[in-house]
């Protein structure tokens, strides 16, 4: 079904492109798309048939495409203006690969690739920074992939509710949630559980926050609350309710104390 679906798509589309030599590789890059759509939305448990008439769904009007692409390659374009034309799209095409791989560049610009947030994350509780530190590891977690800033630091929370004030620590490790693939949506807080040990025998439970969101992803934190005394390293885990995990380890420049 999904090959007689995307044909039809891209016969519609091509029916509009007066330019008869641009119609095939236009065709196979839309079937191509099209298919790695639909296989992302399989993967995130939809039917294959719905996974299909979804992804063809999302190109909206074939027609109106067609058109838009008639206009990029009208008929009368020269031979010399199509080969600049070509060069010109491998050169876009490398820089936004290479801005979308390492956040640099329009992407650390345009909302597109996310940048890390600062040290302290959500400073209108925190009182002082504490102390700085390192982090590492990360990786991918289904379809996304979690990085981390490079920084962590201990965190010194006041925080009022009513007439109510609390302080306390809070370790806190600044990172990115991105994929390749827009259409995907952003993990939820909720679904990412997070737990850590330490080096002074201690362990417990933290969360992840998200920040600024972005078209390939979001930024964010993990935050653990009331750190042990005495820790300098800890070991964290960020988890999904499948079994899927990646660890982050994060060292202090100074051990943990009471706030």
């Amino acid at each position: 079904m999904s090959e007689r679906a995307f044909d039809i798509f891209c016969y519609r589309v091509c029916s509009v492109i007066r330019w008869r030599a641009a119609r095939r590789p236009i065709a196979a890059e839309l079937t191509a798309h099209l298919e790695d759509h639909a296989a992302a939305l399989e993967a995130d448990g939809l039917a294959p048939d719905t996974a299909v008439r979804r992804a063809v769904e999302s190109m909206g009007d074939p027609y109106a495409l067609g058109a838009q692409l008639d206009r990029v390659h009208p008929p009368i374009l020269p031979r010399l203006s199509l080969v600049l034309s070509a060069l010109a799209a491998l050169v876009l095409v490398a820089g936004l690969v290479i801005g979308v791989r390492d956040g640099t560049g329009l992407f650390a610009l345009s909302g597109i690739s996310p940048q890390f947030p600062d040290l302290p994350f959500r400073p209108s509780d925190v009182k002082e920074l504490v102390t700085e530190g390192a982090s590492s590891g990360g990786g991918s977690l289904g379809e996304y992939t979690l990085t981390p800033s490079g920084g962590a630091g201990l965190v010194h929370i006041h925080h009022v509710f009513d007439a109510l004030a609390e302080d306390f620590l809070q370790l806190q490790v600044p990172l990115t949630i991105t994929s390749g693939a827009p259409w995907l949506p952003t993990p939820e807080d909720s679904a990412l559980s997070v737990t850590y040990t330490d080096d002074a025998g201690g362990s417990g439970g933290g969360y992840f926050s998200t920040g600024e969101a972005y078209l390939l992803g979001v930024s964010g934190c993990l935050r653990l609350s009331d750190p042990t005394p005495g820790a300098e390293a800890f070991t964290i885990t960020v988890s999904t309710a499948d079994g899927a995990a990646v660890a982050f380890a994060v060292t202090l420049d100074q051990e943990v104390s009471a706030p």
